[in-house]
């Protein structure tokens, strides 16, 4: 099987796609599911930053791969060398679709998953903030890879 390859898109890929990407890397590992590359990026990426300490300590704590990467820009080799784009919010799908050709599968990752409400920003830098994007975040994620699963990935 060649591998599949999915671009998780967030805003500036500090957080929610941060999370997203490590959480769906974790779920993958769980059951067993391989060549599947998973990376996220960021629309608007100044300069590159590392990801907070709090959220990583999230990921460690829920047992997810160490994230001690800093924040990546998107760019058009990501969108073309992937199967799937899913953004984790709308206003980052329109982004995407404005400043990228997307001749690659591109959509909102509540709508991927049938889901009306964007997973939330952080907007307080408390344990619980993070804590609680993580959880709405692994609830979407497990969404996905049950679609990933059933319809993409297995043939």
């Amino acid at each position: 099987m060649s591998k599949y390859s999915i671009v998780i898109v967030g805003e500036e890929n500090l957080t929610r796609s941060i999370f997203a990407e490590a959480i769906l890397k974790q779920i993958f590992k769980e059951r067993d599911v391989k060549d599947v590359d998973i990376i996220s990026r960021g629309n608007v990426v100044l300069f590159s930053e590392p990801i907070s300490p709090k959220a990583a300590a999230i990921l460690h704590e829920h047992g997810c791969e160490e994230m001690t990467r800093r924040s990546t820009e998107l760019t058009q080799e990501d969108i073309d060398g992937a199967d799937l784009v899913l953004a984790v919010g709308r206003n980052d799908l329109e982004h995407l679709k404005e400043h990228f050709e997307t001749n690659t599968t591109s959509m909102f990752l509540g709508t991927f998953i049938d889901m009306e409400e964007e997973i939330p920003a952080v907007l307080e830098d408390t344990r619980e903030a993070y804590e609680e994007c993580f959880q709405v975040t692994r609830q979407a994620m497990e969404a996905a890879a049950d679609r990933l699963i059933a319809e993409l990935l297995i043939p």
